[in-house]
């Protein structure tokens, strides 16, 4: 058997933040050499991608057992069983706080997300106010996790920090005319300390 067959297969998009997501945390755990990375455009699937996710999503991994994980948050819940180097969630009352801000995070990630794809339909389709609602949404989360910031380690990242940090940086990416850092002195001092860990360094995302 080669090397290779040992390997774990992450099927990934170079664009999208919730590949970003796990690759940060493959970075943080150490697993790089574990893992072959292999590019697919979900848009344009291949028939073999389609068998191991048929709703053509990414990130999608294998395992070594061959099963197929096609969730970021399944993925990175697997990943903490093959590797170490994050932070675990805190626990008793704060643990809650910590899975509200990993959520709302999400929640932008989410929102941008769609309105990337909306974007994508011809002009004279695109649902305006169903962007602008993205939007709105976006900000009150942004508001909410400003407020929040001080509970944000750059140091000693969990799961949270890197949702937060792929959340923010796909901002940038996607949508800069949004300027999340106005008005948000304390997230954005947060963010551009975070931001240059290795890990967010090396999977910054990259137009497909």
């Amino acid at each position: 058997m080669s090397e290779t067959d040992n390997k774990m297969r992450l099927y990934r998009n170079l664009a999208s933040p919730y590949t970003r997501r796990v690759r940060a945390v493959i970075e943080e755990l150490g697993l790089g050499e574990q893992i072959e990375e292999i590019d697919v455009d979900p848009y344009n699937p291949p028939a073999e991608f389609l068998k191991i996710n048929p709703l053509s999503k990414v990130p999608v991994l294998i395992t070594e057992q061959g099963e197929a994980l096609p969730d970021s948050n399944l993925i990175m819940s697997y990943l903490f069983t093959r590797g170490h180097g994050l932070a675990a969630l805190p626990s008793g009352a704060r643990r809650w706080g910590a899975l509200r801000r990993q959520y709302l995070a999400e929640g932008i990630i989410d929102a941008a997300v769609a309105s990337t794809n909306e974007k994508r339909r011809p002009e004279g389709i695109i649902y305006q106010v169903f962007l602008d609602r993205q939007i709105v949404a976006m900000r009150r989360a942004i508001d909410q996790l400003d407020a929040e910031a001080a509970e944000l380690s750059p140091e000693t990242p969990t799961t949270v920090e890197i949702t937060v940090g792929c959340a923010l940086g796909y901002l940038d990416f996607r949508m800069p005319y949004i300027e999340w850092r106005k008005n948000h002195d304390a997230l954005a001092a947060w963010y551009a300390q975070f931001s240059e860990r290795p890990s967010m360094q090396k999977t910054a995302p990259q137009a497909a």
